[in-house]
Parts: structure tokens; sequence; C-alpha cells
């Protein structure tokens, strides 16, 4: 599905603040997939996500969906950050799902069931009113409208307690088994990674140091 071939990025390039944040990163995404990205801050991974999800252009090699550049592939790949509440531009979780399509009840109401939301409950329930964990799942359905078939999440359990991280957890099962959505979840946090991918992949320095199943990758993270 998506293929990144000797990926590399250079911010700033050729000015003195030139920054390398990826070097010759070769990595498949298949569809339906559940991947997990680790590596310690500054490893790059935030700039993988963002080439990832059609965000960034690489500055060296190619991220294609299906032979296509990802970013052309309009509506083929979704993100979500770490501080949902960023991602909320309207006032009502209604207003908020539906924002930018011509969706009816029917759809908004279903992308809040499948984030375990209860549509008669926070259908017109104000953002600001809501509980962390419960906007970035409003995060999640107003991409989820669009039907990505990638779906990258920048640390979506980072603040949340353990009841919020067991929940969001089962949300993105759901989606992975319901709806087929491939996942590609970017953290430096190591614990309920088991319970987030089947494949991890770690960075280092800009550079895929391991890519093997989610335990052993987790291992290689932590030393």
């Amino acid at each position: 599905m998506i293929r990144l071939a000797a990926v590399g990025h250079v911010y700033a390039a050729g000015t003195p603040w030139a920054r390398r944040a990826l070097c010759g990163v070769d990595l498949t995404i298949g569809p339906a997939e559940r991947l997990l990205v680790l590596g310690p801050n500054g490893s790059g991974k935030s700039t993988l996500a963002w080439i990832a999800a059609g965000l960034l252009q690489p500055a060296e090699g190619s991220a294609t969906l299906d032979g296509r550049p990802v970013g052309e592939v309009k509506g083929a790949t979704a993100m979500t950050f770490q501080h949902a509440r960023l991602q909320l531009f309207r006032p009502t979780v209604e207003a908020d799902v539906r924002f930018g399509t011509h969706l009816d009840n029917g759809a908004v109401d279903h992308a809040l069931e499948m984030v375990g939301l209860d549509a008669e409950v926070f259908r017109t329930r104000r953002v600001d009113e809501l509980s962390g964990g419960q906007q970035r799942r409003v995060a999640l359905a107003g991409v989820l409208v669009r039907r990505p078939r990638l779906l990258v999440l920048d640390e979506p359990l980072a603040g949340l307690d353990l009841p919020g991280r067991r929940l969001l957890m089962a949300v993105l099962a759901r989606l992975n088994r319901e709806a087929r959505v491939a996942t590609m979840v970017v953290t430096h946090d190591t614990e309920d990674a088991e319970g987030l991918a089947d494949r991890g992949v770690v960075l280092r320095a800009g550079e895929v140091v391991a890519d093997d199943e989610v335990g052993a990758a987790v291992s290689e993270a932590q030393r």
C-alpha cells in the first residue's frame, strides 16, 4: 500500500541551520497493518509520520501509495496529533466531525459510534466540555468520516489515565478490525506497545535500526 523508498529529509537545507531528520528510510505499510514507530525524542519519528501521512514531501527518496505520491492521493491518509484540541475547529462535536464535508447525520453518527461515543449524548456537546480522551476520539471521528486507508497517530496515549488508555486502545483495535484502517502509531512510550501494533520500527538519529514483530522492536527501543 504505502512505500517509503530511501526517504531522507533535511530541515533548513543549504543554510547554517540545516538539520538532518531522516536518512535512507525504507518502509512498507500494508493494507490494515498495525505499525508502531518507536524512538527517543529527536529520532525523526514526527518527520516520518508527516511524510507517511502525505503532509510533508521528503527531500530525498519517495513516499508513494499504490505507486502515486502520497500527498497526491487525497483522503487516503489522515493524521491525528497529540494535542487533539488543536485539531478541533468547530464549537460542537457534530459540527467538527462534519467540518469540510457534505455528510448526512447518519455518517456523522456512525463515525462517533465507531470511536465509542454515543451520538445521542455527544452530537450537540461543545468540544470545550469534553475530557482529553473524548477530544481525541472526536478528532478520530473527524478523520474517519473521510474513510482513510492509513491513519497516523502521534502519541495517542500521552497524558491519558489508565482507563483512558485502555479505552482508546480498544477503539483503535476496532477501527482496524471493522473498518480495515491501517494504523501507524508514533511514540517514544513503550508501555502498552504490544496492544497497539503487531509490527514495530525503531528509529535512532533518523535511521531505522529495527523492523520486527512488536515485542522485539520494543526490546530494541529499550536498549
